[in-house]
């Protein structure tokens, strides 16, 4: 098991691309704390841990709040007496995604990811290394749709990442993020409930020609967290479909 006895923490773990996390390193050995403000999200996503004969413990945080950010890591330290991972995936909600609200995507994507690192680094310094893996996205690195609160709350997520990650190499604390493609998750119901055929429509777009799945991301967050990375900090890794390599319907 790559992850054996380590202890991880999975932000924005009830649903989606935090659950695959969460699951997929509980697979791999570790005892999984998970974030979510959902309490019942978050629980079911301890029970599946559980009932597959992984140990897992639930803690609503909101990590958009320095506070309950730093409670989190305690929290996960008085349990378990040190964090090794922090997964940096929790995210706003659809609604603030879709109308641009900057308050809500930044506090929490850009500001969260911040509060968990800088909560959990001390932590990391003291055990001698870590691995923090931030979720950023594809639409960081490129023009897409007009989201442009989400793409540039992401963007500084990236920033963030290289910054962080050069600062704390001597620490032994790698610090990566990755950037999703379009992922089929709960995020797109409403959008799916506008338009039914909205995955169809942005399928052609992908070279791989299909959109991504949850379990696409928790693999690549899986190699990133594990000593499988011990070279890799301050990396961007794209996992997308081949969605930024290039547009291949363009016509010649």
């Amino acid at each position: 098991m790559r992850l054996k006895d380590k202890i991880a923490i999975v932000t924005g773990a009830g649903r989606g691309i935090g659950k695959s996390i969460a699951l997929r390193f509980a697979e791999e050995g570790a005892k999984v704390v998970v974030d979510d403000l959902n309490d019942e999200n978050g629980t079911e996503t301890v029970t599946a841990i559980t009932d597959a004969g992984g140990e897992a413990l639930f803690i609503n945080a909101d990590v958009s709040n320095s506070t309950q950010a730093e409670t989190l890591i305690t929290k996960t330290v008085e349990s378990y007496g040190t964090v090794d991972i922090l997964i940096n995936n929790a995210i706003c909600s659809t609604a603030d995604v879709l109308n641009n609200n900057w308050e809500a995507n930044l506090s929490v994507a850009l500001q969260g990811t911040s509060n968990c690192t800088n909560a959990v680094i001390p932590i990391m310094q003291q055990a001698g290394g870590g691995s923090i893996v931030n979720i950023a996205s594809v639409n960081g690195l490129i023009g897409l749709q007009g989201i442009h609160a989400y793409s540039a709350a992401k963007g500084g997520v990236i920033s963030l990442t290289r910054s962080m990650a050069v600062a704390h190499g001597k620490d032994n604390i790698r610090i990566n993020c990755i950037c999703p493609g379009t992922i089929q998750t709960e995020v797109w119901e409403p959008m799916i409930e506008r338009n039914p055929k909205i995955l169809d429509e942005i399928t052609p777009w992908y070279p791989l020609g299909r959109i991504g799945q949850p379990i696409d991301i928790a693999n690549a967050a899986l190699f990133l967290a594990s000593d499988e990375a011990s070279f890799a900090t301050g990396a961007v890794f794209v996992i997308d479909g081949g969605l930024t390599a290039g547009n291949h319907q363009f016509p010649i």
